[in-house]
């Protein structure tokens, strides 16, 4: 068990020494990972709106980071509009496209300053 403990520790910093990130560690976004991803809040924004969710438009995406897990968990830093006021939020989608059929294929998550998280699944 120790060597087995000594062995992942090694790895583990051989990995962060080489500048590589451990397997499902989250990714920070940039270029055309970056312009995916923000189509892809755009549109389950667009999603959460036509159904019984709040209506958000992004205005600014501060930070955008995405990580394997069962599926794709993306993580946004944002300022979100609502029409009438700016708020500052994170964001997370799951994105699970073998579930669609279930009907449980993206999960949203907003939390906004002071206010209730949106999770939403569909």
């Amino acid at each position: 068990m120790q060597a087995a403990k000594v062995i992942f520790v090694l790895s583990l910093t051989l990995a962060l020494a080489c500048g590589r990130r451990p397997i499902g560690a989250p990714n920070p976004l940039e270029g055309d990972d970056l312009a995916k991803a923000k189509d892809l809040l755009t549109t389950t924004l667009n999603k959460l709106a036509a159904g019984a969710g709040p209506k958000y438009e992004v205005v600014n995406v501060t930070s955008a980071s995405s990580q394997l897990v069962a599926g794709s968990l993306y993580k946004f830093e944002v300022e979100l509009s609502n029409g009438s006021d700016n708020k500052e939020c994170t964001v997370n989608i799951w994105d699970r496209p073998w579930l669609l059929e279930k009907g449980e294929s993206t999960n949203i998550k907003i939390q906004c300053k002071d206010e209730a998280e949106v999770d939403t699944t569909w």
